[in-house]
């Protein structure tokens, strides 16, 4: 997490910048029965952390809310379609969380490949 320093009243104060709002690893996640090399856009899954939401390969995803208990995590995000820049409208993800590298959605579960796309 990135850090700024402002002063106030002549004394620092230190803001976080925006936090992680998914405990998860930044960069490419792919479906746990594939290979990271050479994955499929449908397998693939990213997040950047911030308030990126899990984006799939033709939507990008801003996280509006999130409310977890334990490692269930609800997910409500916009995302807007890529090629077009058009507004995809609101839905709600269900996650299960089960470490910072893998997690599981609708019955398909997940694991980290790394910070880029493996050809």
């Amino acid at each position: 997490m990135s850090k700024c320093m402002l002063m106030l009243a002549g004394a620092p104060l230190l803001l976080a910048a925006t936090a992680d709002q998914l405990p998860l690893k930044h960069g490419i996640f792919v479906a746990a029965d594939t290979p990271c090399k050479g994955a499929s856009n449908a397998a693939i899954m990213s997040y950047w952390g911030g308030d990126n939401a899990l984006n799939v390969s033709q939507a990008e995803c801003r996280i509006n809310r999130v409310a977890h208990t334990g490692t269930r995590y609800t997910v409500t995000r916009t995302c807007t379609d890529i090629q077009s820049q058009t507004s995809m409208g609101k839905d709600v993800v269900h996650l299960t969380i089960a470490s910072p590298s893998a997690f599981t959605i609708d019955g398909t579960a997940y694991r980290w490949c790394g910070m880029k796309v493996q050809f």
